[in-house]
C-alpha cells in the first residue's frame, strides 16, 4: 500500500468563485472583523492504497474534482503551482482529518474509490484536508 495525494481547487476567471473561501472570507468579516481581500481553499485527498498512483491521477477529475469549475493534480501541491497561484499569500492554513467517522468526505470519497476501483484493497482509506490561502491580511493581525 502507498499514499497517493490529490488535490482539487476551483479555477478563477470569470463567472467563476471560490465559494468556500468566500463563505470563510465573509465569517472572519463578521465575526471577527477581519477583512481580507481574498481567501482561496485546496482540498486534498491522501489515498492510502494498493491502487496505483498513474491510475489514481487518470481518473483524479471523475472522484476528486469538477473539471468544469476546479483543477486537480495528483502527487504535488497547488501551492507551489504559480500558474494557479501566482501571487504570494500572506497566511496559509491547512487542516487535516483522520479516516474514519469524523471525515465525512473522506469517507464520501472511500465510497466513489470503491466503486471506481473494485479491485482496491479492503483496507483502502481516504483521508482529507482543507487549505486555506489568505490575501490582503489586515496589518494587525497576530
Amino acid at each position: 500500500m502507498h499514499v497517493t495525494r490529490v488535490e482539487a481547487t476551483p479555477k478563477s476567471g470569470p463567472g467563476l468563485r471560490d465559494v468556500r473561501g468566500d463563505v470563510v472570507r465573509r465569517q472572519l468579516s463578521s465575526d471577527h472583523n477581519l477583512e481580507f481581500t481574498a481567501v482561496k481553499t485546496i482540498v486534498g485527498f491522501l489515498i492510502n492504497s494498493d491502487v496505483p498512483h498513474t491510475e489514481i491521477s487518470s481518473r483524479a477529475d471523475d472522484l476528486f474534482a469538477d473539471p468544469i469549475i476546479e483543477h486537480s493534480i495528483t502527487n504535488r501541491s497547488f501551492l507551489g503551482n504559480s500558474e494557479i497561484f501566482s501571487e504570494t499569500p500572506d497566511a496559509v492554513i491547512s487542516v487535516g482529518f483522520k479516516p474514519g467517522v469524523t471525515d465525512n468526505p473522506g469517507k464520501a470519497a472511500l465510497d466513489g474509490f470503491r466503486t471506481i476501483f473494485s479491485e482496491a484493497s479492503p483496507d483502502s482509506d481516504i483521508s482529507t484536508y482543507i487549505t486555506y490561502i489568505f490575501y490582503g491580511m489586515p496589518q494587525d493581525t497576530s
